[in-house]
């Protein structure tokens, strides 16, 4: 009986994955390129992160002048500050690391839009629950 659930719910979720998914991770991808690229100024306000994706994940390069590209930050030297973020529902990206270049630490972490111009970044060690967070304000491009 048990194995008969089994082949019966494998068979099920394969087609029903291979029909709903590729959509809904499409889908899921624009929502989140449209939220979350662009350049972010840190809570501080004295530093700025320039998000952009690279083959489905997220990343945010720390840039010294608003107008850097993240090529030209690379090239300065500047720290990498995300890496990794993938989506996992529109507004929230999960599984990312989080470079602190204060402490010189990498944390896990969430990123979580608020509304169209505030973006939390919440960063962790070992649990979700031993973290903090902070929020990022999107810079207007001209």
């Amino acid at each position: 009986m048990v194995k008969t659930l089994k082949r019966l719910f494998t068979h099920a979720l394969v087609p029903f994955t291979l029909a709903f998914g590729g959509a809904t991770g499409t889908a899921l991808a624009s929502t989140a390129n449209e939220n979350i690229v662009g350049l972010w100024k840190t809570a501080g306000g004295h530093s700025y992160i320039r998000i952009y994706e690279k083959n489905g994940a997220f990343f945010g390069q720390s840039v010294g002048h608003v107008q850097d590209t993240v090529q030209q930050a690379f090239a300065k030297g500047q720290p990498q500050i995300l890496a990794n973020f993938v989506p996992k529902r529109p507004g929230e990206w999960v599984r990312g690391r989080i470079y602190d270049p204060n402490s010189n630490t990498y944390f896990h972490g969430t990123l979580t839009t608020l509304d169209s111009r505030k973006l939390k970044v919440y960063g962790y060690i070992a649990f979700p629950w031993l973290g903090g967070d902070t929020i990022w304000t999107k810079v207007q491009s001209n």
